[in-house]
């Protein structure tokens, strides 16, 4: 009888979504408060809910695309080139909100290029978009030589850098933002619940009606939009446009959405899950700063977190499928 309460549980914990994000990040703040008081000031807590932040900003319209049963690798490209981009323009006279506008605007081309490739032509989105990856990261490098683009202006750095009540870092507010808006469409509106009806079968979505090649192709550029703005607020909260940038940001994204208990495999998807998903892995990384485990060994232990994710998406199906 304890058995089946206990099983009935681990059943229960696993099919709800958004706690395969939360009990593993109650858990590591345990742990954390043992190994580190300083951990829970005020500062610190803000800083892993800023660095979380800037994850955030792609991880909500990836959780779009994954539910909507989509994949893009080129989102760490495309943030490096927003925020060279965006250094570029802004050392080249450029007015600050121009200078958004045209990063947002290349990144929306290349994420709506993403989709017709992946959409119009039925292209794998994994080799799409990888190709996408190689072709921007090899553009940026050629166009920087490699070196990071400094000289900002104080006025462009006020986007990642001012402080609401010199205390709240602004990025956290840009999150907060892009967080209900996301919640809102995907939870609430009829647009984001053809997503999960295209993830889940997409020829019974067109079947009944929904345009799925527009569906799909926007939510493309949805994330090329988002990647582009991470971009831009990265470059003006550390004053430079770098070109590595992005390097590791996908696999870091897709943890953070799967692991919130959106499924890689399309159908459902939860903007909460994510949001707690991307604090999981921002809380992590302070920590394992803290331990002083190189960054090296730290994308192991996230690719780590990412596999025993989908196995934790695999299992919970299984439930689901049984009913």
């Amino acid at each position: 009888m304890k058995k089946e309460k206990k099983n009935s549980l681990l059943r229960t914990l696993i099919v709800r979504n958004e706690l395969s994000a939360i009990i593993p990040l109650i858990i590591i703040l345990i742990i954390v408060a043992i190994g580190n008081p300083n951990f829970y000031r005020l500062k610190n807590i803000l800083d892993i809910i800023r660095t979380a932040s800037f994850s955030f900003y792609i991880a909500a319209p990836l959780t779009f695309l994954l539910t909507a049963s989509g994949m893009d690798l080129s989102i760490g490209s495309i943030l490096s080139f927003g925020g060279v981009l965006y250094a570029k323009l802004i050392v080249g006279g450029v007015p600050v909100v121009p200078s958004i506008l045209i990063c947002l605007i290349a990144g929306a081309i290349i994420g709506f290029l993403n989709g017709i490739v992946i959409v119009k032509y039925n292209q794998p989105a994994f080799i799409a978009t990888l190709g996408t990856q190689y072709i921007i990261s090899g553009a940026v490098l050629v166009w920087t030589g490699g070196i990071s683009v400094s000289g900002l202006t104080a006025a462009s750095k006020v986007i990642g850098q001012y402080y609401i009540g010199g205390v709240v870092p602004i990025p956290i507010i840009y999150a907060i933002v892009i967080g209900i808006v996301c919640y809102i469409v995907l939870a609430k509106t009829k647009w984001g619940r053809s997503l999960a009806a295209i993830g889940g079968n997409q020829e019974t979505a067109y079947l009944a009606g929904i345009p799925v090649v527009r569906r799909r192709i926007l939510v493309y550029t949805i994330v090329g939009i988002a990647a582009s703005f991470t971009g831009v607020i990265w470059a003006a909260r550390f004053s430079n446009g770098l070109p590595g940038a992005g390097d590791a940001v996908n696999m870091k994204n897709m943890a953070a959405v799967i692991i919130g208990g959106t499924s890689p495999a399309g159908g459902s998807g939860t903007v909460i899950g994510t949001a707690f998903g991307c604090i999981l892995l921002a809380a992590i990384s302070n920590f394992l700063v803290f331990l002083g485990i190189p960054a090296t060994a730290q994308q192991l232990i996230f690719g780590a977190i990412l596999i025993a994710a989908i196995f934790i998406d695999r299992y919970r199906r299984q439930i689901l499928s049984k009913g």
